[in-house]
Parts: structure tokens; C-alpha cells; sequence
């Protein structure tokens, strides 16, 4: 059978794979198509297909150092050698491929020779002399009369490569108020414009990007997005989440591999888009030093948005629309505004697991210890440290604290069917982006770069002194007036560069004192006390959030976040629990915080308790808790996150050791929060320089991933227990 030249071609052109360019290599092998056609004829079966064919002739055009050390056995020079033409080398190479094709060996050997060919090594044998035929043609480095002529390098696809095409998807127009219409080229011959295209780690130049055009409604369809024309002349921008490139310069486009890449890359080494950008650089774009690409920050950024928009946009069953033309800031600042839900993460809707829920029990298993302050891991077989410090008035508010949620939230039926008792973890890290400097505003800045107002306050503000109630004009080059110069002096030198070096160097190494330095650099906030708000005496800087808030269950999934201002107060915290938790149903059983027993008060004082209580009961993580149980009333008697007096049975689980023995075990992870806000931490130096919209979207961005890869890992666990189980079944 004779394969059609044509045939040949295209496979040629669609289907050999990219690679980057060696330092040193070969070109393609210069075999005509006569010959090679005339070698398949004459050794394979005549049904053998095509798909087959481009596999051995790649296999061998990518081993060539094997047929280095092939060619070098086939023609000895040294005493002791011998000739052959299948070398243990070349047979290694005929074995693999009789694996890739799964024992369909048949259609690489005539009917005659099949004849020959009774026993397995002579099928290798046999298949092993049809490569080294073939390798004669011209992956030899030995001439035909057995001169060593060069080594044989690498291989070149350059001369092989596809040409490829960035066209929209969509092959017909799919405007729902539209017909369903073939899409027109959109583009004229000579206006195609040409680009260069990533696809991972190869680098493709002089790809076309090419449009279509419904010739009715006018919508534009792109290989990344649509735009679409509304009623009012007006077009918006459709983000594809299928989309297959993405835009992320005037003359760069990516694939999915390298977009996803680039969130990986940032996602699990903490790195910045300038990093990222260093690291592809120096690994892939000098690969090819004829020609070479150097991608820039904002390819990365803009790569990073284009590829979480469409990733969170898909997790939501919906495709981001937005106006036409807009800056890349905006971009972020009109997906968190549709695609954020408020800090709320999407994929942890509905989530429960062994480690965030527990089976109801409503009777206690053990009370090893009467003492409502006892907490497992602690106080097992020791004695409990008394109240050192006696507070009446906590005492006689305690008796408020009685409802039904602190008796276990359930009624005397033990034999009622309950839903599973859920627990989650709120706690908070100070970091958070700037927002204007005026008093309880915290609209973004009109200018992020030196700016300290938002446009309004920038109209009425900007020309008087920053001085807090100052009215008078200031003086340029200055930001305030002539009385209060000296406050503006003393800003500029603590804020100049050689002083910012010293407060870094503080910063990084906190631990360090100098002889000059006080002991101390000053107390943290206890976790029991009141936030205070620091007043500001100017507006010579911006104000900054005070902290982010996360929610997350004890297995570490993230369910939700916000920003506080100026504060991690217990008002801000329980506004924030009542926007993620507006119902009775949604609520959870067990809140945990290290702030529990101020929430408690707070709660009691504005009231709220009163719709708490009905569902919910407010606990202390277990390290704050073992330190504040002497000082505290409330919290040591209300907020014990693993009682061993019994007072809360869905606490407190008992396990077993390898040997079979039972111990006590605390039922949930209350620090699952601080190690999320661990992790979280090492974003900081990216996100404090961000903006809010910049910032929002990026900490959304990668604690969804976060989300997701902590429940791919449970799934996985789940898994591979269950194969366990089935193999423990058959034994």
C-alpha cells in the first residue's frame, strides 16, 4: 500500500511536538519521501496507520545519543569488539516500543515475516533490524562506506514545525437573542496581526490571532473573550473559561499550561508576579538565543488575572462580563465586586468532613474530671490551677449566659435524631492595603502612588494643611501650613530612606536589641482585651486596614474573609458572622476564637446573644484558653473548648492508641485558623504594596486554591482508605 504523499505532510505539519531549541543540534533528517515511503511499504504491514508510523520515526529522531552508541558498536575499531547490526542498544528500543504499542506488534512486520517470527526474541530481533535499516537513511554517524563523519545531536523540529492559528472557539454565533450563524474572518488578509505564543515552556513566533464576526447581531468572537453588543451600542467583554490561549500582552498569548503555572508558581512559593517573572525568564525565555523572549512583571499579573477570573468564574457557573476596554486594575476591582461574594470561597459551600463535623451525642462517654475548667490534653490526671483572680460582677453576668445553646443546644431526647455537630475557627493577621486617610472612610485612593485621599476627600482636602482640623492652606513643596512646619520635618525625617532601613532591619529581625534600644518594643494586645483605635493626629500618610479576618473549619478548608479597619473588635466580628451566617440553619454549633470570652460580653451587652444562643456557642482555641482560665470567670467556665467534666460531649472524642488503649481526644482543630494565617503570612510583603482592588483579588484568589487543595488532599486520603478498606475485604 502506498501512503498518500499528502498524508505525510500534515502529519508532519500537526503532529510533531514543540520543543525548545538545544544548544547544539541536528536538523530534521533528510530522507526524501520516496525513500521513506518505499522503507514502509517494504518492512510494515499495509494496514499499519499512520498515527503508527510518525511514532517510530519520532522515537527514533528523539533517541539519538541511543543510536550514537548503536552506530559506535556497529563499526569496532579495538581489539575484542565485534560488529553487529542489533545491538543490545537497538533491541532496549525495539522492546519499548512493542510496549507503547501494548502488543499490537502485528502491523509493524509483513505477512511473510510474520511467518518468521515464532518466538518473542524474534520479534525484537526483527524489529530491532527494521531500526537500524531505518537509522541508515539518515540518522547514522558513519557514512555509507563506515567513516565516523559527526555525532549525531539533537533534532531540530524547526523545519517540521506546524503553523499555528489563535481563532476563536466557537463556530457559530452564540448570542441567545441571535441565530445561530456562522462565524465570518473577522480580520483583513493583510491587517492579521502575528504574535508570539507560549505554549508551557515552548516559545511559537508568527502565530496569527484571528477574529470571526456574526453578520447579524456584530458580535466579535476571540480565542479569549467575545464582545457583545448590547441595546445601547454599547459592547461588553465575555471572559471564556474554556478558553484555550489567553491575551496577556499586545503580542504575547499563553496557554492554559502556562497561566495555571504561573498561579502555581505563586500559590506554592509564596512569589511575587516580579519573581515569577525573573524565574521564566532565566529558565525558558534565553532557551533559544537566536531568538529569545523576555517577558515583563505585568505579563505575569496580567496572566495571573486571566487565568483565577476564568478558574472562580467557572466554580460559579458563569462567565465574567465586563465593559469593553477597562484598566487591568479595574479588572480586579469588577471580578472581586461579582466573583468575590464577599469573602465567601465557593468551593467550601456545603463542606463537611470527619474533621469539621462530629456525630451528635448528647450523653457523655466518660467525666473523669467534675471540674468544668479541665481540658483535655492538659488536665487528664493533674489538678486544675483555681481562678486566681475572683470577678463578682463576671459572676453575676454569667447567669445570663444559661440558654439552651451552653447546655448543649439540644433537647433531653437522647434518642432524637440530630444533625452533625459543626465547628468553625475564626482568627486574624494584621496586614491589610491602604485606603484614604480622612476618618471612617475607606474608599480606595485617587492615587495610589504618594496619594492619601480618595477623589472626594482629595477635592476638599488636598490644598489645606494635613494637620487633623487644620484649615489653613499648606505650603508647597510642603503638605502643611506654615504653623505646623515643624510636625511636616519631623514626618519627612522619621519617613526618609536612611530611617525606613533602619525600621526594616527592626522588622526583620525582631528579636535583635542594641544597647541603645529598650528592652521591650512594646506589648502585644492581650487576646482578652478591648481593641483600641489609635486617633490620628494627621493625614501626611494613608490609613491602612487593620487586619484580615478568615473563617476556616478545623480541616483547614476556608470558608470565608473580610478586612477590619481599624480594628479586630468583637463588633466587627460578630457583624462578620452574622453577613456569613444570616440564618439559624447556616449557623454553626461551636464558634472558636481566641477573643471568645470578650465576644461572650459583647454579645450579652448589644444583645445579639439573645439569637446566638439559640444555635450557637462561642469557644476559646486551646492555647489561649489553658493561659486565661486563671483570670478569667466567663471564659473559664463558658468557653472551654474540650470540657472533661462532660458539660459538652461533642468536644471530646475517645481514641485509640496502636496498642488499643483509649485516650481523650479533643474532637476538633481550634488552631486550624493560625496555621492558615501562617500560611497566609507570607504573602504579606506581595499584598501590603498592593492596591485594595489588587489586594482583594489577589488574597481571594489564593486562598479559593488553598480551598481547593486542601480538598483535593481529603479527597485523596478518603481514597486511598477506602482501597485499604476493599484490601483489607479480600484477605
Amino acid at each position: 500500500m502506498r501512503i498518500p504523499q499528502i498524508l505525510w505532510i500534515l502529519a508532519l505539519m500537526f503532529m510533531i511536538p514543540g520543543v525548545n531549541a538545544a544548544s547544539v543540534q541536528d536538523s530534521f533528517p533528510d530522507v526524501t519521501f520516496k525513500a521513506f515511503n518505499q522503507f514502509v511499504n517494504a518492512n510494515f504491514d499495509d494496514k499499519i496507520s499512520l498515527a503508527t508510523v510518525l511514532m517510530v520515526l519520532f522515537t527514533m529522531t528523539d533517541n539519538t545519543d541511543l543510536f550514537n552508541l548503536h552506530a559506535r558498536q556497529k563499526h569496532p575499531t579495538c581489539d575484542g569488539e565485534y560488529a553487529s547490526n542489533t545491538t543490545r542498544w537497538i533491541k532496549s528500543l525495539a522492546h519499548r516500543i512493542k510496549a507503547q504499542l501494548q502488543g499490537n506488534t502485528k502491523i509493524l512486520f509483513t505477512k511473510f515475516q510474520l511467518t518468521q517470527c515464532t518466538k518473542e526474541d524474534d520479534i525484537i530481533t526483527s524489529l530491532a533490524s527494521k531500526l537500524d535499516v531505518l537509522a541508515v537513511l539518515d540518522l547514522t554517524p558513519y557514512d555509507s562506506h563506515g567513516t565516523f563523519q559527526n555525532k549525531l545531536h539533537p533534532v531540530s523540529y524547526n523545519a517540521i514545525q506546524s503553523v499555528k492559528t489563535i481563532c476563536p472557539a466557537s463556530f457559530e454565533c452564540e448570542d441567545t437573542e441571535c441565530e445561530p450563524r456562522g462565524l465570518l474572518q473577522a480580520t483583513k488578509i493583510r491587517d492579521i496581526l502575528t504574535v508570539k505564543l507560549i505554549k508551557g515552556t515552548s516559545i511559537y513566533y508568527n502565530v496569527a490571532v484571528l477574529s470571526g464576526k456574526c453578520s447579524k447581531c456584530k458580535s466579535i468572537y476571540y480565542a479569549d473573550h467575545e464582545s457583545v453588543m448590547k441595546s445601547n451600542d454599547n459592547s461588553v467583554r465575555v471572559y471564556l473559561n474554556t478558553a484555550q490561549y489567553l491575551k496577556i500582552g499586545r503580542e504575547i498569548w499563553v496557554d492554559r499550561v502556562f497561566s495555571n503555572a504561573v498561579i502555581g508558581g505563586m500559590y506554592s512559593f509564596h512569589a511575587s508576579a516580579a519573581a515569577y517573572t525573573d524565574f521564566w525568564n532565566d529558565a525558558y525565555g534565553n532557551a533559544d538565543s537566536t531568538n529569545g523572549l523576555r517577558i515583563t512583571r505585568r505579563h505575569i499579573w496580567k496572566a495571573f488575572i486571566q487565568e483565577s477570573t476564568r478558574s472562580i468564574a467557572l466554580e460559579s457557573k458563569l462567565h465574567l462580563e465586563l465593559d469593553n476596554n477597562i484598566p487591568i486594575n479595574e479588572v480586579t476591582t469588577q471580578a472581586f465586586s461579582i466573583l468575590g461574594e464577599g469573602g465567601r470561597i465557593r468551593p467550601a459551600d456545603g463542606h463537611a468532613c470527619s474533621e469539621c463535623t462530629q456525630p451528635f451525642s448528647a450523653v457523655p462517654e466518660y467525666i473523669p474530671q467534675q471540674d468544668p475548667a479541665a481540658v483535655v490534653g492538659v488536665d487528664e490526671n493533674g489538678i486544675v490551677p483555681p481562678l486566681a483572680i475572683q470577678d463578682p460582677a463576671s459572676e453575676n453576668n454569667s447567669n445570663n449566659i444559661e440558654p439552651s445553646a451552653i447546655a448543649n443546644n439540644y433537647a433531653n431526647d437522647v434518642d432524637a435524631d440530630y444533625a452533625p455537630v459543626k465547628m468553625v475557627v475564626l482568627d486574624g493577621i494584621v496586614m491589610g492595603p491602604t485606603h484614604c486617610a480622612y476618618d471612617d472612610c475607606t474608599d480606595d485612593l485617587g492615587n495610589a502612588r504618594g496619594g492619601v485621599f480618595c477623589p472626594h476627600h482629595e477635592i476638599i482636602y488636598g490644598a489645606t494643611c494635613r494637620i487633623c482640623d487644620c484649615t489653613a492652606q499648606n505650603v508647597p513643596p510642603t503638605e502643611a501650613c506654615q504653623a505646623h512646619q515643624k510636625e511636616w520635618s519631623k514626618y519627612s525625617q522619621n519617613h526618609s530612606r536612611q530611617n525606613l532601613a533602619g525600621v526594616r532591619r527592626m522588622l526583620q529581625r525582631p528579636g535583635e536589641n542594641m544597647p541603645w534600644e529598650p528592652a521591650t518594643r512594646g506589648n502585644a494586645q492581650p487576646h482578652d482585651e478591648e481593641s483600641t483605635e489609635h486617633q490620628r493626629k494627621h493625614y501626611f500618610s494613608p490609613a491602612r486596614f487593620y487586619c484580615v479576618e478568615t473563617i476556616c473549619a478545623p480541616c483547614g478548608t476556608v470558608i470565608a474573609w473580610t478586612k477590619f479597619d481599624k480594628s479586630e473588635s468583637p463588633t466587627n466580628i460578630l457583624n462578620f458572622l452574622e453577613d456569613i451566617y444570616p440564618t439559624e440553619e447556616s449557623r454553626p454549633d461551636y464558634i472558636c476564637i481566641d477573643k471568645a470570652c470578650l465576644l461572650l460580653r459583647s454579645s450579652i451587652a448589644n444583645g445579639s446573644w439573645d439569637m446566638w444562643s439559640k444555635t450557637s456557642r462561642f469557644i476559646v482555641d486551646s492555647y489561649h484558653y489553658i493561659n486565661h482560665r486563671t483570670e478569667d470567670y466567663i471564659c473559664r467556665k463558658w468557653c472551654n473548648p474540650a470540657p472533661l467534666n462532660g458539660s459538652a460531649p461533642n468536644l471530646v472524642v475517645i481514641a485509640y492508641d496502636r496498642q488499643g488503649n483509649p485516650y481523650y481526644k479533643r474532637a476538633y482543630n481550634t488552631q486550624a485558623c493560625e496555621q492558615l494565617n501562617s500560611w497566609l503570612g507570607g504573602f504579606e510583603s506581595i499584598l501590603k504594596r498592593m492596591t485594595p482592588g489588587n489586594f482583594n483579588w489577589f488574597l481571594h484568589v489564593m486562598l479559593f486554591y488553598h480551598t481547593k487543595y486542601v480538598l483535593a488532599k481529603q479527597k485523596a486520603k478518603r481514597s486511598k482508605k477506602t482501597d485499604i478498606d476493599d484490601d483489607s475485604d479480600d484477605i
